[in-house]
């Protein structure tokens, strides 16, 4: 039915018309997408009304709509394609200000003068005139801004506006002459008869490549990437190929009908159109992939890449071998020049660069801190892709700033794209991707995968870190076996050289004396690594009680003053009112507290300060960024670290004081990390230190 095609063509102009503006009623491309859909809506609408016996008044809202058209169509090319600081195309006064008098005139022509050439009359001709003349107009202007265009994804953007624009106004023009050069309709046709007369002897060719046009444009202000386009025709193709298969079967099925049995016909025909659409799923993966190659080759290539990278993951037992899985074969596929892998550091506190391939102007930078870079993705955007970020933020002004920020470190990683590992909320790390040159980014279906991709390597980077902790968990068992075992061998000689040492003492005087007591004293250092060492190879186990953050600083104080301090070093405490209770382990935590106070005490020397701070703060990393916690800050006024030493601090055996083990910091980070808390560091020379330990409320 002819009606019904028309009426299917009113209804999705009109809710392309509708839908489009949703999204952002502020954006005039959309409002003047608006203005063209609805209008050709109007325009079909009229004329399902004029097919239809008894209804001809609707030949007059065909056609008073259609004199907007070209208005409607040039509207929204300058809309769509002019610069911030071009002037208003002068044509469009000129088609807005005609197109009422035009409309008039065709109403008053179809209502005064009766006769008719065929079906065609004087207002025919005229509409005619002026709707395909106009819309030449635009297609004109198109080829104009075809031609001055020099960036090559906007000059193919234009070729498929303007095939479509084309075929769309050369089909509907030439139904117009058929129709118009065709016999004129019946007196009193039944309801089959007027709408085949009226419409000619072509189909409505023009309908269907109007809406298409239509779906077209509405993709491109959606979608904004050429490659979406791309996908958007492989689609559409195979759908067309599809139906022009299905008619194919299902008219070699009617020829039965013309047999002594149409009822055999009929049943034939069920069954092939069943069995069409049985075999019509695989075929269409086929076809969709077919017309992706062509359309798009080098995605085609990255999406069966990204099906061997799923396949092969579960062998990455590494972070090196899950680099190489990851990496190389996304950057041999050309798709993307180069890429990068970002993984949370622990000790260090960033996303640090693992694995990097591809060839580029700069490398890419080999740290990415926390904040605000990760910020979006905890917030639940799946993916950073530059060219959405960039539109964002032109059309955002409250979040430009930050944006700007991001976009920046992306920059800084080669990255057009940044592909998340999340667990949760927890952010593992992301895969950084550039661009092809001369691109508009990578397509919606390409992102879709690639964050797929981002899912599955998330588990198996947990899985990774399962192993690793496991292994961990296994060496540190064995070491603290041996351990014990080489303390006890240690310490049984220890005890005599000490005992044969302080005899020796009591019996000697002046230089044999001095020397009598370093041995005492290195015996003493050496008993004390071997007690650090066990307790840092032992299992650890926290009992975890209820705790105040008062409890906890005054007994470091009190033990602090107990031990002896310089007449010049002060000691302060600080504790604010909210500080929240925690369940610790206290013997544990007072250990930890104490030797951060006791590093503070030999960093000022004879004079200075050691401040305790204790206060409701949050957790920072990214496993519980934002959980509630107990923060005590331990700071003191002494010369400060080195910026080369701060990443080195919590490595066992590193120290830079001479009597010092370079265990006990490492051991103070085991206890904190095993309360599932946090210890940071802040220090710069000649300024001080200041050692941050938060404790969450939950700990235990």
């Amino acid at each position: 039915m002819i009606v019904l095609l028309y009426a299917l063509a009113t209804v999705a102009c009109g809710a392309l018309a509708v839908r489009a503006p949703l999204a952002d009623r502020d954006d005039p491309v959309r409002r003047a997408y608006a203005l063209l859909a609805g209008c050709v809506a109007v325009t079909w609408f009229g004329w399902t009304l004029y097919l239809i016996p008894g209804l001809s008044f609707g030949k007059l809202i065909n056609g008073a709509a259609a004199t907007f058209l070209p208005y409607t169509l040039l509207n929204f090319v300058h809309r769509f394609f002019a610069r911030a600081d071009e002037p208003r195309d002068p044509r469009l006064a000129q088609l807005l200000g005609f197109a009422p008098v035009v409309a008039l005139a065709y109403v008053a022509t179809e209502l005064l003068v009766p006769w008719r050439w065929g079906q065609a009359g004087p207002s025919d001709l005229l509409l005619g005139l002026w709707v395909f003349g106009g819309l030449a107009v635009s297609l004109r202007r198109l080829w104009a801004l075809h031609q001055v265009s020099h960036q090559r994804v906007e000059r193919a953007r234009i070729r498929y506006l303007l095939a479509l624009a084309t075929s769309a106004i050369v089909f509907s023009a030439s139904e117009a002459l058929v129709r118009g050069a065709g016999d004129p309709a019946a007196d009193n046709p039944s309801f089959f008869m007027r709408e085949g007369s009226v419409q000619g002897a072509i189909p409505p060719l023009g309908a269907l490549l109007t809406t298409t046009f239509l779906y077209f444009l509405f993709q491109v202000i959606s979608a904004y990437r050429l490659l979406d386009l791309a996908e958007i025709f492989s689609r559409v193709g195979a759908v067309a190929i599809a139906a022009a298969m299905l008619v194919v079967v299902d008219s070699l099925s009617a020829v039965s009908l013309l047999g002594p049995y149409p009822t055999h016909g009929l049943f034939q025909a069920f069954v092939a159109s069943m069995l069409f659409l049985l075999a019509w799923d695989p075929l269409r993966t086929q076809l969709e992939r077919w017309l992706g190659g062509f359309f798009n080759p080098r995605g085609q290539v990255l999406d069966e890449a990204l099906l061997g990278i799923e396949t092969s993951l579960g062998r990455a037992i590494s972070v090196p071998g899950l680099a190489a899985t990851l990496i190389d074969p996304v950057v041999a596929t050309g798709r993307a020049p180069s890429a990068g892998l970002y993984l949370w550091d622990d000790e260090r506190r960033v996303y640090r660069l693992v694995h990097e391939r591809g060839g580029v102007e700069h490398p890419a930078i080999l740290a990415v801190a926390r904040q605000p870079f990760v910020d979006g993705f905890v917030e639940g955007e799946p993916v950073y892709h530059r060219v959405d970020q960039e539109r964002i933020a032109r059309r955002d002004t409250k979040r430009a700033d930050a944006i700007a920020t991001r976009l920046r470190t992306m920059g800084d990683m080669n990255a057009s794209l940044t592909v998340p590992f999340k667990s949760g909320d927890l952010v593992l790390g992301w895969l950084a991707l550039a661009d092809e040159p001369d691109s508009d980014g990578f397509s919606d279906e390409e992102i879709a995968r690639l964050a797929r991709l981002g899912t599955r390597v998330a588990v198996v980077l947990e899985n990774i870190q399962s192993f690793d902790r496991l292994k961990e968990d296994h060496r540190l068992s064995a070491l603290g076996t041996m351990a014990a075992g080489l303390a006890h061998e240690i310490r049984n000689p220890l005890a005599g050289i000490k005992g044969a040492a302080q005899y020796l003492e009591s019996t000697r005087t002046g230089d044999d004396a001095e020397m009598v007591r370093v041995i005492v004293d290195e015996t003493d250092r050496l008993n004390r690594i071997v007690s650090q060492f066990l307790d840092y190879a032992r299992d650890l186990r926290v009992n975890a009680e209820p705790i105040g953050a008062a409890a906890l600083v005054n007994a470091t104080t009190r033990a602090l003053h107990a031990q002896g301090l310089p007449r010049q070093v002060t000691v302060e405490a600080q504790i604010d009112d909210d500080a929240p209770e925690v369940r610790a382990d206290e013997p544990k935590i007072r250990q930890v507290l104490l030797n951060l106070a006791q590093n503070a005490v030999q960093a000022v020397g004879a004079s200075g300060t050691v401040r305790f701070r204790a206060r409701r703060g949050a957790l920072v990393g990214p496993r519980a960024r934002g959980a509630a916690c107990l923060e005590i800050d331990v700071e003191d006024t002494g010369a400060g670290i080195e910026p080369g030493d701060l990443d080195k601090l919590f490595v066992p055996f590193f120290t830079r004081r001479r009597d010092g083990t370079g265990l006990g910091l490492a051991i103070s980070q085991r206890i904190v990390h095993a309360h599932h808390g946090e210890i940071d560091v802040r220090s710069r020379p000649g300024q001080g230190t200041c050692f941050t330990l938060r404790l969450p409320l939950a700990a235990g």
